[in-house]
């Protein structure tokens, strides 16, 4: 990918997440960058969609990301119209970028 490309893309991904729809996954102090959807399955698209959520959380300042996440959430309860990937699975993703970003203990 052209370093052009790259920095459009990771522009993009904080916007979705400071101003879209993966604003649940906000960290205070970090810059969060991420992508929801939603993923349709079944034959013909029967089954229920999944919700998913694709992020990266970087501390102002540093070089680059700290941590990576890609969640998928599968909920065969909810109705279809009530999945996202800001509601449902950023939610997640947040909490493991959170403990990631917890500095070691000795």
């Amino acid at each position: 990918m052209f370093p052009a490309t790259a920095n459009e893309l990771r522009r993009m991904m904080v916007e979705a997440a400071e101003r879209g729809t993966g604003t649940r996954a906000l960290i205070d102090g970090v810059t969060v960058g991420g992508k929801t959807g939603t993923a349709q399955h079944g034959v013909g698209n029967a089954g229920t969609p999944y919700a998913w959520f694709i992020a990266w959380a970087q501390d102002r300042g540093a070089p680059r990301p700290a941590v990576a996440v890609a969640v998928v959430v599968e909920d065969p309860e909810a109705a279809g119209g009530e999945i996202s990937g800001g509601g449902d699975a950023a939610p997640i993703a947040r909490a493991v970028m959170v403990e990631a970003l917890k500095p070691a203990t000795p």
